[in-house]
């Protein structure tokens, strides 16, 4: 099934997404200290290294002394003296490794700093202090354990006992094509699955060959492919079409399958009679048979992109005028300065790294209520100086709206500002929400440039 985007993430409102990821990444130089997220860029504090060594290069700090620890030990900074237990003097980087008998992937080192800094050219320099922590792989040797061979270690490898060193997921599961035995994730495993590569719970086989009607070229069996056969669901291998209708005969005697008394190609509901033909919206479907309105988990997906489409609108409307920002920005939206009714949203652009330009975007949500909408959440990348590169949840955005609550999930990918793939999770937690867990992923753009959704069904329980 295939949708638009509501107004909002698609078409004109996309550039406007465009214009919040175009950023500069170069900074002004600020007076005051630099913070744990201005220090630790390479990498960022949390990295899980793939093996059991690390480096660590501290940003903001160049030309000065800088004392640390790795254990978590109190860090020793006398007048500049880092001398006193296990405290070192940084000089270009802080190296980190496994100790002898040490086990796990995920071993914890806690990289503690001191250091002096002048905010203000009245006053003397203060002693700061920051600290970030890493965690090292000490299985299986250096770069950790890899079972399979195929040069990617088990901590990283999406089949960690088949050899598959192209990590190829065609389905985005987490889980590799060599070994995912539900390619499509429609719960039914391939080797019993008549399409394996195209979801089809219901694994209709309307010709009984086999080959389920979602993935079948040929659904009547008569050697003509759907595409360019006058009758693909009835066999009718010389096309004959003896009123030139472009329908064939084997099937045009069905010319009025709802006796409604219009014909089935001019009827805008083909199998629900309706002589009156009423089409409301005007969307070339009859009322009688149009989809109705979205319900459940599928409107409580479409309130959640027009609330974030709206909050993107008062962000850059309020703060630049409805223009593209310029250089590093930090914004911040509440019921004082904007048609916000309560809470706060933020948006954050800060240095990842200056070679290659790369910034770290991020969307925050606090108790953030619009046209009695609630959301709470956040959601980051690092980007490119083409603002391209990933737009992804750490954890679920909580969301409620028209008196349905749930969270969403992101996985987005950007490139040059815009919304090219990746998808959403919808979680709907009420009763009137059948399905439960649906995915609507990206699949393209429509003629207008209005993003086009596939929608999953994920399950009727919640992951």
């Amino acid at each position: 099934m295939k949708f638009p985007i509501p107004e909002g993430l698609g078409g004109n409102r996309a550039l406007r997404v465009s214009g919040l990821m175009l950023v500069s990444v170069f900074m002004a130089a600020c007076e005051k200290a630099p913070t744990n997220e201005d220090i630790f860029v390479n990498p960022p504090a949390n990295t899980q290294f793939e093996g059991d060594t690390g480096s660590v290069t501290l940003s903001k700090l160049g030309g000065r002394t800088v004392c640390y620890t790795t254990d978590g030990s109190a860090v020793s900074f006398a007048g500049g003296d880092c001398s006193g237990g296990t405290t070192q003097t940084y000089s270009g980087s802080i190296d980190l490794s496994c100790a002898n008998g040490e086990s796990g992937t995920e071993v914890l080192r806690q990289v503690s700093l001191a250091f002096e800094w002048q905010e203000s050219p009245l006053g003397g320099a203060t002693l700061h202090n920051r600290d970030a922590l890493f965690f090292l792989n000490c299985e299986g040797g250096p770069g950790g354990a890899d079972s399979d061979g195929d040069g990617v270690v088990d901590l990283n490898d999406n089949c960690p006992l088949d050899y598959n060193p192209d990590q190829a997921d065609s389905d985005d599961d987490g889980q590799g094509d060599v070994c995912d035995v539900d390619l499509d994730n429609d719960g039914i495993e391939d080797d019993v699955d008549n399409c394996p590569a195209v979801a089809n719970t219901d694994q209709a086989d309307g010709d009984g060959d086999d080959v389920g009607d979602a993935c079948d070229p040929d659904l009547d069996n008569d050697g003509v492919d759907n595409e360019l056969d006058n009758c693909p669901v009835a066999p009718n291998p010389g096309q004959a079409d003896g009123d030139g209708d472009g329908i064939g005969d084997a099937c045009d005697s069905l010319f009025d399958s709802d006796g409604d008394g219009v014909e089935d190609d001019v009827d805008n509901c083909p199998a629900v009679a309706n002589a009156d033909q009423a089409d409301t919206d005007g969307d070339g479907i009859g009322d009688a048979c149009d989809d109705p309105e979205y319900v459940g988990t599928d409107r409580f997906f479409h309130d959640y992109l027009d609330l974030l489409d709206q909050l993107m609108e008062i962000m850059q409307c309020q703060f630049n005028g409805c223009q593209q920002p310029d250089g590093t920005f930090n914004w911040t939206i509440n019921a004082a300065n904007s048609d916000l009714e309560s809470g706060s949203a933020n948006w954050k652009a800060t240095v990842n790294s200056f070679f290659p330009p790369t910034a770290l975007m991020t969307f925050t949500a606090t108790n953030a209520v619009l046209d009695g909408c609630l959301g709470n959440g956040s959601a980051s990348g690092v980007l490119n100086s083409s603002a391209t590169g990933p737009l992804n949840t750490g954890s679920p955005i909580q969301f409620q709206c028209n008196g349905k609550s749930g969270y969403i999930v992101m996985r987005l990918n950007l490139t040059g500002g815009s919304i090219t793939g990746g998808f959403y999770d919808a979680y709907c937690l009420e009763p009137e929400c059948e399905a439960t867990a649906i995915r609507y992923r990206i699949i393209g753009t429509d003629s207008n440039g209005e993003l086009i959704y596939n929608r999953e069904v994920l399950g009727n329980t919640l992951p």
